[in-house]
């Protein structure tokens, strides 16, 4: 067993990278998730790029930029096309550390020990 950092990514519109058509395109969403190194940005930018290109993307992600995220702790990354603008976000990510036990992940909660003034 070991920990490792786990990913979340919802990747909410595959198949409008390429900004080309309009906005009323049939996308797909799908949930995967993937173990990083770090959760670090631009590492978590490297993965939404490959689990995109996996689940059948075709459009150029190099403009795949991270965009603040008000009221959430996900961390957004998103391209918008040329001639469209979505109002949702092409990937929501969320990282994690988790226990590995062979192919499987437990999520783990850090317990704050230290003593807090109630």
């Amino acid at each position: 067993m070991e920990i490792v950092t786990l990913v979340q990514i919802s990747l909410n519109r595959i198949g409008t990278a390429s900004g080309v058509g309009s906005g009323f395109m049939p996308t797909k969403s799908r949930m995967v998730y993937a173990e990083t190194k770090d959760a670090e940005i631009q590492t978590l930018r490297d993965v939404v790029i490959k689990a995109a290109e996996e689940n059948g993307e075709m459009g150029a992600l190099d403009n795949l930029s991270h965009r603040p995220s008000y009221g959430s702790a996900d961390i957004v990354f998103d391209i918008q096309g040329g001639n469209v603008s979505y109002s949702q976000a092409y990937a929501n990510c969320e990282a994690f550390p988790a226990l590995k036990s062979g192919d499987r992940y437990f999520r783990l909660d850090e317990v704050k020990t230290t003593t807090r003034h109630l």
